[in-house]
């Protein structure tokens, strides 16, 4: 009776066990190398004629100061990116004016998920006219959105977007004229990011 009832016990511990690691062999494949940071943001190639890059390289304090990301080593972080690009034509005023590129990488995909609930607290405490979330989808492994406006000489129009993938976040900011910039506009800087961290993966 003992060894009748044995035999399946043994079965069903076995399989648990070999369940156990393919998830972890799984979750190995899964990870983005810290290496390939630098190339999960933007860079002036990405982008069409008419844009140059002000800025390339590690993120600093002052990137994130202030806010419920501001913790560098936060969820185990290993690092963070940011490119900033503008347009160089002033009299070229349709799309995207200015985008910054942000890429966080962490250890496991956990780490990247707190890091995207933190992003959705910023964004629900950021300041400007009309703001609203956004629906994002197909971007990533889950993402959010905001747009907002600010007044000014000629008010401008601005989307965030952050997303996770893996093991990492992402963020474009997107800056353009009102009525001259749209959703479309921003989740197409954004996807392109994407493809870049699904070239690193």
């Amino acid at each position: 009776m003992v060894r009748r009832y044995g035999s399946p016990v043994r079965g069903v511990v076995a399989l648990l066990a070999l369940a156990a690691v393919l998830l972890a062999g799984c979750d190995t494949q899964a990870t983005i190398a810290k290496d390939k940071l630098s190339a999960l943001v933007l860079s002036q190639k990405d982008m069409p004629s008419g844009f140059s890059e002000f800025y390339n390289g590690p993120q600093v304090r002052l990137d994130n100061q202030g806010t419920v990301r501001s913790d560098a080593s936060r969820n185990g972080r290993e690092g963070g990116w940011i490119a900033r690009l503008r347009r160089t034509d002033p009299g070229q005023t349709q799309g995207p004016l200015v985008i910054e590129s942000r890429a966080d990488l962490f250890k496991d995909s956990g780490g990247a998920s707190s890091d995207l609930a933190a992003y959705r607290v910023l964004f629900s405490k950021t300041s400007g006219a009309e703001l609203k979330n956004v629906v994002v989808s197909g971007l990533g492994d889950e993402a959010a959105g905001i747009t907002f406006t600010q007044p000014g000489g000629r008010t401008l129009r601005y989307y965030r977007i952050a997303w996770r993938y893996r093991n990492a976040t992402a963020s474009v900011l997107v800056e353009g004229f009102d009525g001259e910039l749209s959703l479309n506009d921003a989740e197409t800087v954004a996807r392109k990011q994407q493809a870049r961290m699904q070239g690193a993966a």
